[in-house]
């Protein structure tokens, strides 16, 4: 059936909204509209890479904080952080121990030590980039 069943054990809305910043697209067919969205580039893939968490826990007009943390306590974890769910959204300096690095990219990657995480303060101008369905590296930029 096409129709979501009246008990469907998968609920996602709250990952969405804590994990990306987002609203829910609907069954409808409505568009992401998210904050960040994240790439596994070892794997090629889109999410998070395997071991590795996020909580979007600040929104603002010009900001996002996101903390990312590597489960594995062994092995170290990649993670590109995407500006909006389709890049649309400028990442313009991202804020990380008390450091601030230009960024001036709808991409960020963030290297996670073994057992480690990260509080990423994300200054952004959001709607700055024309949005791209287009996976990290396949793009030409």
């Amino acid at each position: 059936a096409d129709n979501m069943l009246d008990y469907n054990p998968a609920a996602t809305e709250s990952m969405v909204r804590l994990m990306w910043g987002a609203l829910l697209p609907g069954r409808e067919g409505g568009l992401l509209n998210a904050r960040l969205r994240y790439f596994d580039p070892d794997r090629k893939r889109a999410g998070l890479p395997e071991d590795v968490a996020a909580l979007v826990s600040e929104l603002s007009d010009i900001r996002t904080v996101v903390t990312l943390i590597n489960l594995n306590a062994s092995q170290p974890r990649t993670v590109v952080v995407q500006g909006g769910g389709y890049g649309e959204h400028q990442l313009i300096s991202v804020t990380s121990g008390g450091r601030i690095t230009p960024v001036n990219s709808p991409l960020l990657t963030v290297q996670l030590d073994p057992g480690c995480g990260q509080k990423l303060v994300l200054e952004m101008k959001r709607y700055a980039n024309a949005p791209t369905v287009l996976h990290p590296w396949h793009r030409t930029h």
